[in-house]
C-alpha cells in the first residue's frame, strides 16, 4: 500500500518518521497489517485538502468566472490519474468525444491530468495531444495548482480511480467513472467506496445524456460513504495537525484558532481554449428571433445532436490553422483587424481567398463589427444586450437568407437565443448601389 508499507516507513528495522499522518481511522487497520511498528507514531490528522475544498465552496461562483462559465453553464470536469489504467490511458479520445457532443453555449469542459502524466510525457507532448481539443474550447488545468478550484466549480465530474475523482464525490459533485480497475484499488478504501457508488459510463450511449442524467439523478447521500471515509475529522485537520507539529518542535502552540484557508481564485490559471470553428444550427423562430446551437467543429462524435439538426453551416475564424475548415466555411470571422487594415479591406481579402465563403464578419471588438455577403450586401452589427458576440449575427443572417427573405428586409434588431442566453444585436443594413 502506497505510503503505509515498510519500504516507505522503515529503514534498518527502525521506523523513520516521527509521525505518520492518517486521514481516517480505517487506515489504522492497513497500517497495522503492513507496518505494525509504526502504530506508535500514527496520528489521525484528517485531510487538509478536503477541509480547504469544503471551505472553498462559498467561492464557487468566483472559480466558475475564472473558467469562463456563466451561472447557467454546465461545467464538466474530466479527471485522469496516471498510468495505462487511467481515464486517458484507456480512453485517449474521450475528451474529444465529450467536446463534440456538448454545445458550446451550454457547456464548458475542463481537463485535470495527474502531474505524473504531465511530466512522464512532457508538457509539450501533452499540449500537442490536446491541441485540437484546446481549439474546440477545452480548458486545461495546470498540473500543480487549480484542480481543487475546478472540482469545486464543476457541475459534474467524469473521472477514474484517482484521488481527484474521489474528492469530487466527497464534496458532493455528481460523479461518473469512465474507467475503474478494481484490482488497482485497496479494499475498504475511499476509492473502493467510490467505485461502488458512482455510475459507470456506457460508451455505447451518448455522453451528453449520461452526464445530465447524473446531474438530474444525484442525491445528497449518494456518496455518503465516500465522504465519511475521506476524513475522520472533517474541518478539524488544521487544528489537529498544528497541534502535532508544535509538539514535534517542542514549542507552545498559538492560542488563536488554526486557519483553514479557501483556495485563492487568483491561483486558478488555465490554458483557455477558445472554439475557433463551429458547426451551427440556426432556426428562424420569428421575424426578429433566431435560435442558434453551436458545436465545436474540430472534433466529431457519432452521438452529437448536430446530426439531427437541420441547416448546419460552418463558421470558422480566419486565423484557424486547419485549411480544410477554412476552405469549407460558409461564414468566416476576422477578429480585431490591424489598425492599418480597414474592415473593407479585410472583408475583400476573405472573399478573394475563400471562394466557398458566403458571409464574412469582421469584428472591430467583441461587441461591434461589419458583415458582408458575397454579393456585396453589407450590415454593421452591435451587441446591445446579452453575452454573445457579433459572430452570432452572421448565423442569424444566414438563417434569414436561408428562409427566402432578402437582405434588405433584415430587422433593425434581432434577438438570438443560444443555450440559456439571449443576445440582442442591432443591425444597420446597406445594399450596394446598382449602376
Amino acid at each position: 500500500m502506497y505510503g503505509l508499507s515498510q519500504q516507505w516507513l522503515v529503514r534498518d528495522g527502525v521506523v523513520i518518521p516521527s509521525a505518520v499522518v492518517l486521514s481516517h481511522d480505517e487506515q489504522y487497520g492497513r497500517l497495522a497489517e503492513l507496518t505494525p511498528d509504526a502504530l506508535s507514531v500514527a496520528v489521525v490528522g484528517g485531510d487538509p485538502c478536503f477541509d480547504r475544498m469544503r471551505a472553498s465552496i462559498a467561492h464557487r461562483a468566483r472559480y466558475r468566472a475564472v473558467l469562463g462559465a456563466h451561472s447557467d453553464t454546465t461545467v464538466v470536469a474530466v479527471s485522469s490519474t496516471w498510468g495505462s489504467n487511467s481515464l486517458l490511458g484507456r480512453h485517449l479520445d474521450l475528451i474529444g468525444d465529450l467536446l463534440a457532443e456538448l454545445s458550446i453555449d451550454e457547456h464548458l469542459v475542463a481537463a485535470i491530468l495527474h502531474p505524473n502524466t504531465w511530466f512522464a510525457h512532457g508538457p509539450l507532448q501533452i499540449r500537442h495531444w490536446l491541441s485540437e481539443y484546446l481549439r474546440a474550447g477545452l480548458r486545461l488545468v495546470p498540473p500543480a495548482v487549480g484542480w481543487q478550484h475546478t472540482i469545486v466549480a464543476a457541475d459534474v465530474v467524469l473521472g477514474d480511480h484517482g484521488a481527484v475523482t474521489g474528492y469530487s464525490a466527497a464534496i458532493g459533485r455528481p460523479t461518473l467513472l469512465a474507467t475503474f480497475p478494481d484490482h488497482d484499488v485497496a479494499p475498504g478504501s475511499v476509492i473502493e467506496a467510490l467505485g461502488k457508488s458512482a455510475p459507470h459510463v456506457d460508451f455505447r450511449q451518448s455522453l451528453h445524456e449520461q452526464l445530465h442524467r447524473a446531474i438530474g439523478d444525484y442525491e445528497p447521500d449518494q456518496f455518503h460513504t465516500v465522504r465519511e471515509l475521506t476524513s475522520s475529522i472533517p474541518d478539524e485537520s488544521a487544528r489537529t495537525l498544528r497541534q502535532v507539529f508544535y509538539q514535534l518542535m517542542d514549542l507552545p502552540e498559538p492560542d488563536r484558532a488554526a486557519v483553514v484557508r479557501p483556495f485563492d481564485p487568483s491561483e486558478l490559471t488555465i490554458e483557455d481554449g477558445i472554439a475557433c470553428a463551429a458547426l451551427v444550427s440556426a432556426e428562424l423562430s420569428s421575424d426578429a428571433s433566431v435560435h442558434v446551437t453551436r458545436w465545436p467543429a474540430d472534433v466529431t462524435s457519432h452521438h452529437s445532436a448536430l446530426h439531427e439538426a437541420a441547416d448546419i453551416h460552418l463558421v470558422v475564424r480566419s486565423d484557424h490553422p486547419q485549411r480544410d475548415l477554412l476552405t469549407h466555411a460558409a461564414i468566416l470571422t476576422h477578429q480585431n483587424p490591424p489598425n492599418d487594415m480597414h474592415a473593407d479591406q479585410a472583408l475583400a481579402e476573405i472573399m478573394a481567398n475563400y471562394p466557398a465563403c458566403r458571409l464574412a464578419v469582421v469584428a472591430n471588438s467583441e461587441r461591434t463589427g461589419v458583415l458582408r455577403h458575397r454579393n456585396g450586401d453589407t450590415a454593421t452589427a452591435e451587441v446591445v444586450d446579452g453575452p454573445g458576440d457579433v459572430a452570432l449575427a452572421g448565423s442569424a443572417i444566414h438563417a434569414w437568407l436561408a428562409s427566402g427573405r432578402p437582405w434588405p428586409t433584415l430587422p433593425d434588431k434581432i434577438v438570438i437565443t443560444h443555450g440559456p442566453f439571449r443576445t440582442s444585436i442591432q443591425l444597420s443594413v446597406t445594399v450596394p448601389m446598382v449602376t
